[in-house]
């Protein structure tokens, strides 16, 4: 087969085109931290899994100290992804820890501070069974593209 030329028609003009997607980054980290938070309350990681059971002795410790879901793993104390989390009140939580802007295009989620390192111990199963609570599941991303994506097709039509 012989190689043939490629003919593009354009019907829009690209200098119409802001790239500007602050917006949509910013509604995507509120995509996954709700996601991140939803999926905590039900008892499952990022990839929809059950969070592996916590040990007798841990649920016994939590039973001591007055936890009000000592069976529950990563929901003690509500900082790492509990209650107020979504709005990232009071560090708490994963929240939006910067904001993406049209200048800046990158949106930051974080984990409240005095929790990175237990949330990090959970995430990688640094000595314990692996729970996977803090990332970007395959809902939340397939969900943020076609957002992104439409987006994207809106920008053109008006162009």
């Amino acid at each position: 087969m012989a190689n043939r030329p490629i003919t593009v028609n354009m019907d829009f003009d690209l200098k119409k085109i802001s790239l500007d997607l602050s917006k949509e980054l910013n509604l995507a980290s509120g995509m996954v931290i709700k996601d991140i938070s939803d999926k905590n309350k039900s008892g499952v990681d990022i990839h929809g899994q059950k969070l592996p059971a916590l040990k007798k002795s841990t649920i016994k410790a939590k039973q001591k100290r007055n936890a009000p879901h000592p069976s529950r793993a990563l929901f003690d104390t509500g900082r790492m992804v509990g209650k107020g989390s979504v709005k990232g009140t009071g560090g708490r939580g994963a929240y939006l820890s910067d904001r993406a802007s049209k200048a800046k295009q990158v949106a930051t989620i974080s984990v409240a501070k005095n929790r990175e390192d237990i949330g990090a111990y959970h995430n990688e199963g640094d000595g314990v069974p692996k729970r996977e609570w803090f990332g970007i599941s395959k809902k939340a991303e397939k969900d943020i593209v076609r957002m992104v994506e439409l987006r994207i097709q809106e920008m053109i039509r008006r162009a």
